[in-house]
């Protein structure tokens, strides 16, 4: 089981290990999986990010898929940290 922090409100939750997404047990947020396409970093962003969000790693701007597939995307096991705003202020 992973034990992931909440991008918003910074508060500690347990999620399964094959989890795309979970829900905030804190600040009830919507919390889902991405991957930057330049770096390859797998981190967490709030879902109410539409259309792009600031990578964690390389700053670069990665845009949010409107359609999430359980295949591709990313697991909760696999998250290393957490992206930012678009633009990153």
């Amino acid at each position: 089981m992973a034990y992931l922090t909440c991008p918003d409100c910074r508060m500690p939750s347990p999620v399964e290990d094959s989890a795309i997404s979970y829900r905030c047990f804190s600040c009830a947020s919507e919390i889902i999986f991405c991957a930057c396409h330049r770096c390859e970093y797998d981190q967490a962003i709030p879902s109410r990010w539409f259309g792009a969000f600031t990578c964690g790693r390389c700053d670069s701007k990665v845009d949010i898929p409107r359609q999430r597939f359980y295949s591709t995307s990313v697991k909760a096991s696999r998250v290393k940290g957490y992206g930012y705003t678009y633009p990153r202020f």
